[in-house]
């Protein structure tokens, strides 16, 4: 009976600190959803099919009528911020206070996390100001040959696939091995045509990257619950066999690069001359963002070692950004177009009138067509990337026009996916309208409601690339073949549990295509 008294006062005790912190918004007077053990006020992670943008999109929906709230995902105080004015602050004018994203801890033991998504203080200041003029448009002008070369394979395989199977594809699976091809040309100088072989060890990495299993449901549990175990034990969500693939990869690269004083003008060409020059500085004292980034004190500059793992790393999140992030836009895009006629009539009259002023599909062309860019605007407003983006409080910041003070180390959610939902915002949000974004429309538009790529310092570095890759592969399909929703197009579609891409449960989206 003693040992029954003490195990059941051990599990109280137990039970008791580890609720402790679920007072922790009450007592500092902000509005909150209650925490329960033992997940917090996060049911998701009890429920791993269940898709994170609609939890927080609850959560937000909870918290209306207030400005920001509180909420625990597992014993973790995190803050949601609904009021875009507040958003514009973190995001921008108050930037200095939320300058690093949180999500995970760079480490030596696993380069591949040393990416600028990841890098926090001086580090990520120093590399993104070094890696930006890659994605300048004078540099995707330079590279749009390469796109080119992508996009006419492109057309070649629709050709025959629209010739099998009664034209019935996976758009998905088709354009994941388009966007995946122009990565490989773009940014590697590789010539991996997915397209035709679907067996391409990158293309293959990439579907495993966005593939959750049993481990990795209970790495990203971990993560959730215990960060300081995730530590401990070294845990990483990608493979030795991910790292080992592109360490070698990028270094045969680099090494054949260097040897016959090959030059593309792509990403591994800056990152070669970053390595050439052996390390980055970054002056602390100039730079007038960095507040509190945790590096040694007293240190007036910081070095950073552009060496293989570094190097490797940025290749690395370029891939998996540009693997799902594009091929799903361009996905959601059709599929929406497939549902709705008079929309993809419009947009194909606007290629062809385009093209034939043009003499063809060049860089000019593909830059002169509005009604492309609000289809993909409210394709990205309906179907966001990241469906939520996290900052982290780096020092205690009082909050404009109300009574709150975000303490230092609390991570700031800003829930992309419920604004872009929000009927306050874009009324009727489930329908399918390009015309939110016409030039009589968008105006209206509230600002830091339509975060599509983020904004501020900190905004998508590859923005201009992602769209431009969105643009020439619709383009591409569009000006020579209808698309049409088939018996077995899921619709709606059902999106998985990833914890931060929008994507789809099984990841096909079954569309038929016809000659025009």
């Amino acid at each position: 009976m003693i040992y029954l008294i003490l195990a059941l006062a051990i599990i109280w005790a137990f039970v008791k600190l580890y609720t402790q912190v679920f007072n922790y918004w009450e007592q500092r007077g902000f509005p909150y959803v209650e925490g329960k053990f033992p997940l917090g006020s996060d049911p998701c992670l009890s429920r791993p099919s269940k898709f994170l943008g609609f939890e927080v999109q609850e959560h937000y929906r909870k918290l209306s009528g207030h400005p920001l709230g509180g909420i625990y995902v597992g014993r973790r105080p995190d803050l949601i911020v609904r009021d875009p004015k507040i958003i514009k602050n973190i995001m921008v004018k108050d930037f200095a206070h939320f300058r690093n994203r949180g999500l995970e801890i760079p480490s030596k033991d696993n380069p591949l996390t040393q990416h600028l998504f990841s890098l926090e203080g001086t580090k990520w200041r120093a590399l993104r100001v070094k890696l930006t003029p890659t994605f300048t448009s004078g540099k995707l002008k330079l590279m749009y040959s390469l796109f080119v070369e992508c996009a006419q394979r492109l057309e070649r395989k629709l050709n025959e696939d629209s010739m099998k199977n009664e034209g019935v594809v996976d758009i998905k699976d088709t354009i994941a091995r388009f966007t995946t091809d122009i990565i490989g040309s773009c940014a590697f100088g590789l010539e991996i045509d997915s397209l035709n072989n679907p067996d391409e060890p990158f293309r293959k990495i990439g579907m495993r990257l966005f593939r959750r299993n049993l481990k990795g449901r209970l790495i990203e549990l971990i993560y959730s619950l215990a960060p300081s175990l995730r530590n401990y034990l070294k845990l990483s969500r990608t493979s030795k066999e991910t790292e080992k693939m592109f360490m070698s990869g990028i270094g045969q690269t680099i090494e054949y690069r260097e040897k016959n004083n090959v030059r593309r003008n792509d990403f591994l060409d800056l990152l070669i001359e970053l390595k050439n020059q052996g390390h980055l500085y970054v002056d602390r004292q100039k730079d007038s963002n960095i507040e509190n980034d945790h590096s040694q004190d007293g240190e007036a500059q910081e070095k950073i070692e552009m060496d293989l793992g570094m190097i490797t790393a940025q290749c690395f999140v370029f891939f998996i950004a540009g693997f799902e992030t594009s091929s799903s836009v361009q996905s959601y895009a059709l599929y929406e177009l497939a549902y709705h006629q008079v929309i993809q009539d419009k947009l194909r009259r606007e290629i062809e009138e385009v093209t034939s002023k043009f003499g063809g599909l060049n860089y000019q062309a593909l830059h002169e067509m509005p009604y492309l860019d609000q289809v993909i605007n409210e394709t990205i407003r309906k179907y966001p990337t990241l469906h939520t983006l996290t900052r982290v409080c780096t020092k205690p910041y009082a909050v404009p026009g109300t009574k709150y003070v975000i303490e230092e180390g609390i991570r700031v959610l800003i829930p992309v996916y419920s604004l872009h939902h929000d009927p306050q915002y874009f009324p009727d949000p489930e329908r399918f309208d390009p015309d939110r974004f016409s030039d009589t429309k968008k105006s209206s538009i509230t600002p830091f409601t339509f975060l599509p790529f983020g904004e501020g310092p900190r905004n998508c570095i590859g923005m201009r690339f992602g769209l431009l890759q969105t643009k020439i592969g619709l383009v591409t399909l569009l000006k020579s073949k209808r698309v049409l929703p088939t018996s077995q197009t899921k619709s709606p579609l059902v999106f998985n549990n990833s914890l931060f891409v929008t994507s789809q449960t099984d990841g096909s989206i079954e569309l038929k295509l016809e000659s025009v």
